[in-house]
């Protein structure tokens, strides 16, 4: 039966993902799994060891150094993607809290949470002119090239710098310190898709 009014809009934004509460929910599963698995007796002793740990009990970095040592697969160029999506919205957005020094994106990320109050312990993760106008990678550039960026070659420093990002976008969530702004959702968008794939292979 026809109506006289065309109600697109509002179902369209009901359609819309809460991603908030989706990571949040995530990030639950990844709780439980290192405060079994590691124990140490707070999130942030339980983070630093995540971060550092390559052994086989890290599985998340693990699934982390597949995907990033893949040769492309399509789960790998989908990963890339999300990666890549995660640069352009935290340039646009950084994350900031009081203790940091600088925001962190892929362009300053802390390794070392310890050394938060130490402006020379922020690292880049992005190789700045790494490609040729062809779009090439330059033959001195030993990076992974994600399409429009290009990342350091060293799979344990990239998660850790990444993981440190997921863990503050946690952290903001939590302590009510984020807003949800569009640049936000994006942010929280892709370390959910990040991290999820992550879980994915070992939670299902």
């Amino acid at each position: 039966m026809a109506t006289n009014k065309d109600y697109k809009k509002e179902w369209f934004n009901k359609s819309q993902l809460d991603y908030f509460s989706a990571f949040i929910t995530l990030w639950l599963s990844c709780n439980s799994w290192y405060n079994f698995h590691y124990s140490l007796g707070n999130d942030r002793q339980n983070i630093d060891e995540i971060k550092k740990d390559q052994s086989n009990k890290n599985k998340i970095f693990h699934e982390f150094r597949n995907l990033f040592l893949q040769n492309g697969t399509k789960e790998q160029k989908s990963y890339f993607g999300n990666l890549e999506q995660l640069f352009y919205s935290l340039n646009r957005n950084p994350i900031q809290t009081d203790k940091l020094k600088y925001p962190l994106s892929l362009e300053t990320v802390l390794i070392d949470y310890s050394k938060f109050n130490d402006i020379t312990a922020y690292e880049s993760l992005v190789i700045k002119n790494a490609k040729t106008k062809s779009g090439k990678l330059r033959k001195n550039v030993s990076g992974v090239d994600l399409g429009e960026i290009v990342l350091i070659n060293d799979p344990q420093k990239v998660f850790a710098g990444i993981f440190e990002i997921i863990y503050q976008v946690r952290c903001q969530l939590v302590h009510g310190n984020m807003d949800p702004t569009e640049e936000n959702i994006d942010t929280v968008k892709y370390c959910y898709f990040i991290l999820y794939d992550l879980l994915k292979p070992f939670c299902e």
